[in-house]
């Protein structure tokens, strides 16, 4: 997500000034004034917005599987454990480069990005729903991908790579080109994800408090997928809404806690992080298939299953042996069932 959003927010900007004819020995010293006249022009030209954000979106899937890519050379070999150690520290690695490297982002200074939706801040409330609207569009495309990999020939061999990868490779599946093309279509998919995060907020930052923060896109999405339920896509959005709600009610919380001016043992803003990691004690203690267990995947609509079973209960019915099938280009008599 970082890699996705922060590269491609930071060419989206440089195209922008690029095609806007805006010349500057430092064009992310001029930023401020250049944003302002980008924007204006967005908010004036709707192609001019729809091409720039739809660069962006592209140029961050891009990169973002090339770096889901090259990280599977050293990690694709690696069990579960130590899988996530190396991404996890890759993306840490990545995320203080892009803040000490100043020719991408700006450095410690940030950058800000077009905004695709600059028209809509005018009216209030407008640009929060514009922005839903869009996630939600690319949620569903994402959602219904997900399914159709789940219930095809491919999402089966990854249920198989999952549970015993000695037994899949015995079958002659190549878990490790299976776990590279996983990496590159997922890490992909986050780079849209960091883009559209971007979008909400046309302003990025790289480092630990920037806009890419290891507490809320790291471990929170791994709170989001134990509270819905693992390896199940509709659990994930169930979990994604359930998490949503609970963090807004914590956060109204802590605002009337605040403004009210009660006195607590513990900090008012510390308590959505100890909420969450209580919960998600709570959930791997009691249920730890999460709220929408993982069931077997339907390879088949159940409009045609129950068609299939209507069918064999007809052919069961009126005969009292095995029922003969016909040879190749031959039917049945009418009195055979």
């Amino acid at each position: 997500m970082a890699g996705g959003g922060l590269i491609g927010g930071s060419l989206s900007y440089r195209l922008a000034v690029y095609l806007l004819g805006l010349h500057s020995n430092d064009i992310l010293a001029s930023q401020y004034l250049y944003s302002s006249i980008i924007n204006d022009r967005m908010a004036s030209d709707p192609v001019f917005a729809i091409g720039i954000f739809t660069f962006m979106v592209v140029v961050a899937a891009l990169v973002a599987a090339a770096l889901g890519f090259l990280a599977s050379y050293p990690a694709i070999k690696l069990r579960e454990d130590y899988l996530g150690m190396l991404l996890l520290a890759s993306g840490e690695f990545l995320n203080i480069f892009f803040q000490s490297y100043y020719p991408i982002t700006g450095g410690s200074q940030g950058l800000d990005v077009p905004d695709p939706l600059a028209g809509t801040v005018a009216t209030q409330g407008l640009r929060d729903v514009s922005v839903l609207a869009v996630v939600a569009v690319f949620a569903l495309g994402v959602y219904l991908y997900s399914e159709r990999v789940a219930r095809s020939p491919l999402g089966r061999t990854l249920r198989a790579v999952r549970d015993n990868e000695v037994a899949s490779e015995a079958l002659g599946k190549d878990n490790v080109a299976i776990r590279r093309r996983v990496l590159v279509v997922a890490s992909a998919i986050s780079g849209i994800a960091g883009a559209l995060w971007v979008l909400n907020a046309p302003y990025i930052l790289p480092g630990q408090t920037g806009t890419f923060t290891r507490t809320v896109f790291t471990f929170y999405p791994f709170v989001i997928v134990i509270l819905g339920g693992a390896a199940n896509n509709f659990g994930v959005v169930v979990g994604t809404l359930a998490f949503t709600g609970i963090t807004s009610v914590i956060s109204q919380a802590t605002t009337y806690i605040i403004k009210s001016g009660n006195s607590l043992p513990v900090d008012p803003n510390r308590i959505e992080p100890i909420a969450i990691g209580v919960l998600l004690i709570l959930m791997l203690m009691w249920r730890p298939q999460g709220l929408v267990p993982e069931k077997p995947t339907t390879t088949i609509s159940k409009a045609r299953l129950d068609q299939l079973v209507e069918d064999l209960k007809e052919g069961e019915s009126g005969t009292t042996g095995v029922v003969e099938r016909p040879t190749t280009g031959q039917k049945p008599p009418n009195d055979e069932p």
